[in-house]
């Protein structure tokens, strides 16, 4: 009886010790995991925000060559009269 006990015990505590790594390294991935989410939702919003940025340089943009080009007609007319 003692050695059906004793392998029990054997069994039990590799049992128990297994579930216990994996528990450990669950909780590792949930928290690495979880750490991450500010950093992520911090980039994504400075990304969003580069967006932005760059639509609105490439509205500015259109209209300075919008103006460079009025300003070339306007100068090539003023050269043809002279």
């Amino acid at each position: 009886m003692s050695t059906e006990n004793s392998s029990f015990e054997k069994i039990k505590d590799a049992v128990t010790f297994t579930i216990a790594i994996i528990t450990c390294i669950a909780g590792v991935i949930f928290w690495v995991q979880s750490a991450n989410d500010d950093k992520i939702s911090r980039l994504e919003s400075e990304i969003s925000q580069i967006r932005v940025d760059v639509k609105d340089l490439e509205k500015n943009t259109s209209e300075i060559l919008r103006v460079v080009g009025r300003l070339e007609g306007r100068m090539s007319r003023t050269r043809n009269r002279e």
